[in-house]
């Protein structure tokens, strides 16, 4: 399982991540990785991974990355000429896209992209 989010404003994220492999599920190979991206200085993420293995026959694996938008990322955009704002929706995007892609049906991909580029366009006007 994998989950991302954007968090803006003062928004705070408490998220305790839970999976279990059941008894039957011998030789199950489960991965929880939890990924944040931080889009306001006061906006904070609360991770604690939770396994609850019942089974004895299974590798779990589990883990967090909290970040804000990095500054050399930041820069190599303006440093080709690109704004701040289009370089923030370029790597907002990208961080969303990972998961978009992932979607099984072309249609719900491309409802999703036009849903989340409608919601970057206020966002980004407001904080330039």
């Amino acid at each position: 399982m994998e989950i991302s989010k954007d968090l803006d404003s003062t928004a705070n994220q408490h998220l305790p991540p839970f999976e279990t492999p059941l008894e039957y599920a011998q030789r199950t190979d489960a991965g929880q990785l939890t990924r944040s991206l931080l889009l306001e200085p006061r906006a904070t993420v609360n991770v604690k991974p939770n396994l609850q293995i019942i089974a004895d026959d299974v590798k779990c694996s589990h883990g967090a990355a909290i970040s804000d938008l990095e500054e050399n990322q930041l820069f190599y955009f303006l440093a080709r000429g690109i704004d701040l704002e289009t370089a923030r929706k370029a790597l907002i995007f990208s961080f969303g896209g990972e998961v978009i892609e992932r979607l099984p049906y072309s249609s719900i991909r491309k409802k999703v992209e036009t849903h989340i580029k409608a919601l970057l366009e206020p966002t980004l006007k407001g904080s330039s």
